[in-house]
């Protein structure tokens, strides 16, 4: 039954690409379906691109880690970011992007600080969304390898192709309606998944037995990686950790292009409404899985799961819940994989093509429009190669790449909404000195101090950009 239900939601996400194709043949209708989405499409749509595999099983597990310390921040900051995303960032983006009459972030950038500036940012966005996939695909072929039981690779392979294939060929529409398609489908998963397995555990009693079990879940400051814990940096570090990948919301390319996509200020007015609704219940059910693990995982298979605690939420499905259920489990995290990663890759096959492409040479639309299709199946499938490896667990993959882009983006982005008089050089030294602190600090002092790159990183860029910024404008 697990098979025939994900083989149908293939099909379907494959099918839907080929509907929106007839209505994709320009530019602007690829790039952000031609400005006319509805609050329901855009509010579902930043929900699905924003949670991914990362949530489910990076998001979820970890909580077997930390406990409820790492639940109870990681919901605050979600529901807090996603509220302050539609109240600070949607409605001035959009007012400046009509205005521009851009199709890109990078290129909204660009309109405002300069060609230099546009490359510069769809340079970051492209290297750190392909590093954020990694951790996307790891996620999905650890979660069908293990409950297909089919090979790691081929798993890898799967979600990449039919990925690529309505992506490329949909555009813009094709992502949103499958977003939507996916984000529903998400959103009952996590619903389902969080109260079916309470009632499997005994409702509040299971809240008694893990309190005798393990005190130290309910506990801040007591549960993490055993260096942490000595260290008594735990609280810093999930702090910091949690905010990092919260605080995304805010200024994330792939998360704000929505804004500019609305079809007017109203739909924006709307989505302030429904997107922390739908947020706050997604992050509840699924965050607050993890530490109840210690009910279901046997005493001696622990170790193992503490050392890669993203198989921790699978792991609980299959002991757990009936076929049924299982069946649409997996077609959630499935759907939470490819609603993050199809965006991903349309964002950084625009920027590849209309933000450094076409300003290092003349490009016409019809052309740009086949190489940004071509830069969609190219841009999916590089990941694949450092999937197969990847450079940590999920959660950790998740957090530098975030903090890179947050680091980067947050502080100039404000300026650009807010800011009547902006210099460029503060623009791009922003940028640049926020990607070098968080490469450095993650490389040489995250180890040590126990706080994620985001910190130090928007640290610097605030002060870096209040340094070139204090000189008059010419």
């Amino acid at each position: 039954m697990i098979l025939e239900v994900l083989v149908a939601y293939l099909v379907l996400m494959v099918a839907i690409g080929f509907y929106e194709y007839r209505k994709t043949r320009n530019v602007p209708e690829f790039y952000i379906a031609g400005k006319k989405l509805g609050a329901f499409a855009v509010s579902f749509s930043f929900f699905a691109t924003y949670f991914s595999t990362a949530a489910f099983l990076g998001g979820g597990g970890t909580g077997f880690l930390f406990g409820f310390q790492w639940s109870a921040f990681l919901i605050f900051f979600h529901i807090l970011f996603a509220i302050l995303a539609w109240i600070l960032i949607a409605p001035p983006m959009k007012k400046i992007a009509d205005e521009h009459r851009a199709l890109t972030i990078p290129e909204l950038f660009g309109k405002k600080f300069g060609r230099e500036a546009q490359i510069i940012c769809a340079l970051i966005v492209i290297f750190f969304f392909e590093f954020y996939m990694v951790s996307i695909y790891k996620g999905a072929g650890v979660l069908l390898q293990t409950m297909l039981s089919i090979d790691y690779l081929e798993a890898l392979l799967l979600v990449a192709v039919i990925v690529s294939i309505y992506t490329a060929i949909g555009g813009f529409r094709a992502v949103v309606t499958t977003d939507i398609v996916q984000g529903i489908i998400m959103l009952f998963g996590a619903i389902l998944l969080f109260f079916t397995l309470l009632h499997s555990l005994g409702w509040f009693e299971a809240i008694n037995k893990l309190s005798q079990l393990k005190p130290e879940v309910f506990e801040l400051g007591k549960m993490g990686p055993a260096k942490v814990v000595e260290a008594g940096m735990v609280v810093p570090y999930v702090l910091s950790l949690t905010f990092a990948i919260s605080v995304a919301q805010l200024s994330s390319p792939q998360l704000v292009i929505r804004f500019v996509a609305a079809k007017d200020r109203r739909v924006i007015a709307y989505g302030m409404l429904l997107t922390p609704i739908i947020v706050g219940v997604f992050a509840i059910c699924v965050f607050s899985l993890g530490p109840l693990a210690w009910l279901v995982i046997p005493k001696e298979e622990v170790p193992n799961f503490l050392k890669d605690v993203d198989k921790v939420v699978p792991y609980m499905a299959m002991k757990t819940l009936p076929l049924g259920v299982n069946a649409l489990l997996l077609t959630a995290i499935v759907a939470a994989a490819m609603s993050t990663i199809n965006s991903l890759v349309h964002v950084s096959s625009t920027a590849l093509v209309r933000d450094v492409l076409q300003n290092l040479r003349k490009i016409e639309d019809s052309r740009a429009l086949f190489l940004t299709r071509f830069a969609v199946v190219a841009l999916a499938l590089i990941p694949i190669a450092f999937a197969v490896n990847p450079p940590g667990i999920i959660v950790d993959i998740v957090g530098i790449s975030f903090s890179a882009i947050t680091s980067a983006f947050l502080v100039p982005m404000l300026a650009m909404l807010y800011a009547k008089r902006v210099r460029k050089a503060a623009v791009i030294a922003s940028m640049l000195v926020a990607i070098a602190i968080c490469v450095v600090w993650q490389a040489y002092f995250s180890k040590t101090f126990y706080i994620y790159p985001v910190v130090p990183g928007l640290i610097a860029s605030a002060v870096t950009f209040a340094l070139f910024n204090l000189k008059k404008q010419p």
